[in-house]
C-alpha cells in the first residue's frame, strides 16, 4: 500500500503530465526491442524538432505503406537475401499432379 505522500506525489505527477497533454502508454514488446521503444518514447516526448522527423518517417514506413498482401512483399524489388531463412521447408524435387 502507498502512503498519503506517495498517492500525492504520483496524483501531482499525473496531473502536470497531462497538463503537458502527455498521456500515459503501455506496451509489449520482445525483450531486443526494448531499448528502441524507450529511445522512441524519449525522442518523441522530449525533442519536438526531431520528434516531427521520427513522426512523418514511422507514418510512412507503417500508415501509408503500398504493401497490401505478401505478394507485393515477394513480387517487390528486395534482393534474394531479404528472404533468406524466412522459409524453413525446402523444395519438394517434383512438382504436384493436377488436372486442368
Amino acid at each position: 500500500m502507498a502512503t498519503k505522500s506517495q498517492r500525492k506525489a504520483t496524483r501531482t505527477h499525473r496531473r502536470r503530465a497531462a497538463a503537458r497533454g502527455l498521456v500515459r502508454v503501455e506496451v509489449q514488446a520482445a525483450r531486443k526491442d526494448a531499448s528502441l521503444i524507450r529511445a522512441l518514447a524519449e525522442t518523441l516526448r522530449d525533442e519536438p524538432e526531431r520528434a516531427a522527423v521520427l513522426r512523418s518517417t514511422i507514418a510512412n514506413a507503417l500508415l501509408n505503406s503500398d504493401v497490401k498482401t505478401a505478394f507485393d512483399v515477394f513480387g517487390s524489388e528486395l534482393p534474394d537475401e531479404a528472404f533468406d531463412g524466412v522459409f524453413d521447408q525446402p523444395r519438394r524435387d517434383t512438382w504436384r499432379e493436377f488436372d486442368l
